[in-house]
């Protein structure tokens, strides 16, 4: 049998290749997040292609593209459960390869400019719909490409991660156009000023942000934070290899012999202990141990992660009157669960902050009045199932002496720039994180999440003691550093100073607004579309 390609096949092969490829290395290779630059500029010649040459079923080819790049850099999910990663890598895939259809329906119906204009708006808007919406996924977004190369984004502080999308947009716009359409520019002067432009647009924010880079300084106020790293087997030892007083005492043992005087702060990671009950947490003989481990450490703070209950009282709330949609039944009466960050002192004051942004599929059922039924795609993590209780506006805790503001951001919730401002809103003059990224093993998914909050640090400029069960834990500046880190999987603990900063960012003040105007653009493209549907339908009439 003799089989050979042809150059229309070589070429879509090809450009799909690219096109993933130039799309993933950015989140997979420290130092890279230039590449997310031109790394559109494959997929939209895949368009420009399939369509001049008339290819059946064009779009699938980019779909393709766009579901290689899904999977090659999220396809860590499946270690938690396959059937969410599906999920996860098919539907973001999708849901971007509409937006690129409808960048060429609007290209042909209105024009190269406007469909250029689709396409930009389009793209950042669903990336502030990712941010923002109930089935929320924004890993991917092209602004968290840079993130491994965080001194070329300096300004984020003034747009946050939608700022790097909107550049990443245009300079692979103008890379094509100058491709495909320079022969056809009316004078020389024309191509000449697409290549000026191309390559003020590439240097001029990379020049500002070193600039911003080199002549930023904290203010000198450090704070000591102890930040232990028990490194407890998510898989084996979390959820039954290991009691929970066994966890406890590794825990408290590394504590005890690496805190010092000037230690102001404790930081352990997510839900490292559980089956706390809100309503009387000294019930508990875990809590009891670390207030006890507290008291011995008289100036010291503890964060620590935990799974925690609320039941809520029988005579409010009887069995006809359900408190909340996450509630579930017990007895006679109804409670729900928490992700939760407790705040511990040696006086035995504690505070608690909820976890209010869930990881969909994992801790909460989006839609659940529409896809309650969808168990099959639900990840189970610790053997719990069912979606988490939230609260409604972020928290922080602040210390004795009033001098330390600190916001605790858990897991997932260190995704969304918008959302981690809140603390900042709040009074958070440092920042803590928490975090268990044991479940995605030894893949990109802990580096991507680690490398995401550094972002976080550029774009409210508040210093990060980041805390991992498994790694990697670290201590990031206000520039976005990682001053100090632990190794991936090992039991470690790290001690180290940092500056708080009471100072008010663009972007903590203003918060998303390049997602929001292009959100509200499309009700621009949608009367447009409205317009143009009208007159098919007049002419098909006469």
């Amino acid at each position: 049998m003799n089989f050979r390609l042809n150059k229309k096949t070589k070429t879509i092969a090809a450009l799909i290749i690219a096109g993933s490829l130039f799309l993933s290395v950015p989140f997979l290779f420290s130092g890279f997040g230039f590449v997310i630059l031109f790394a559109m500029v494959p997929v939209l010649f895949l368009e420009h292609y399939t369509r001049v040459n008339k290819i059946r079923f064009r779009y699938l080819y980019i779909y393709l593209t766009l579901l290689i790049w899904n999977a090659i850099t999220t396809y860590w999910i499946a270690y938690a459960k396959f059937m969410g990663a599906i999920g996860a890598i098919v539907l973001n895939s999708l849901s971007f390869t509409i937006v690129l259809i409808l960048f060429g329906w609007f290209r042909k119906r209105f024009g190269k400019g406007v469909g250029y204009l689709f396409l930009i708006f389009g793209w950042i808007a669903w990336e502030h719909l990712m941010i923002e919406g109930e089935l929320n996924w924004p890993w991917l977004m092209l602004g968290n490409g840079f993130a491994s190369s965080y001194k070329v984004v300096q300004w984020y502080e003034f747009t946050g991660v939608l700022g790097g999308s909107l550049w990443a947009l245009l300079t692979s716009l103008l890379i094509f156009d100058i491709i495909t359409g320079g022969g056809n520019c009316a004078t020389k002067k024309e191509i000449k000023v697409k290549n000026f432009s191309l390559i003020a647009l590439i240097i001029v924010p990379i020049f500002i942000s070193h600039a911003m880079y080199i002549s930023y300084k904290e203010a000198e106020n450090p704070r000591e934070f102890l930040i232990v790293q028990p490194n407890i087997d998510p898989y084996v030892d979390k959820f039954g290899g290991m009691t929970q007083k066994e966890q406890d005492d590794v825990l408290i043992k590394m504590l005890d012999e690496n805190i010092g005087d000037s230690t102001l702060f404790v930081i352990a990671p997510e839900t490292f202990t559980s089956g706390i009950v809100e309503n009387e947490p000294y019930s508990s003989d875990s809590f009891n141990r670390f207030y006890r481990t507290m008291q011995r450490h008289g100036n010291a703070h503890l964060i620590i992660g935990a799974s925690t209950h609320y039941l809520y009282p029988e005579s409010d709330y009887p069995l006809s009157k359900r408190p909340s949609y996450t509630s579930r039944r017990i007895n006679n009466g109804w409670y729900d669960s928490y992700n939760t960050a407790i705040f511990l002192d040696s006086t035995g004051k504690y505070e608690l902050y909820h976890k209010s942004k869930l990881v969909p599929l994992v801790e909460f059922m989006p839609f659940p009045k529409y896809l309650g039924g969808f168990r099959l795609l639900v990840i189970e993590l610790g053997g719990y199932f069912g979606s988490y209780g939230t609260q409604k506006e972020r928290s922080v805790f602040t210390s004795r002496d009033s001098g330390i503001v600190i916001g605790t951001a858990i897991c997932y919730e260190s995704v969304y720039g918008n959302y981690y401002r809140e603390y900042i809103h709040k009074g958070a003059n440092v920042m803590s994180i928490i975090t268990n990224d044991g479940w995605w093993l030894d893949s990109p998914g802990y580096r991507q999440h680690l490398w995401f909050d550094q972002l976080r640090a550029i774009e409210t400029r508040r210093s990060i003691a980041r805390c991992g069960n498994t790694g990697v834990s670290a201590l990031i500046n206000q520039r976005g550093d990682i001053s100090a880190s632990t190794e991936w999987w090992t039991r470690s603990v790290l001690k180290g100073k940092l500056n708080l900063n009471e100072k008010i960012t663009t972007f903590v003040k203003y918060g998303d607004f390049i997602g929001r105007i292009a959100y509200a653009s499309m009700l621009i493209f949608i009367a447009l579309a409205i317009l143009s549907l009208l007159k098919i339908s007049a002419k098909a009439k006469e």
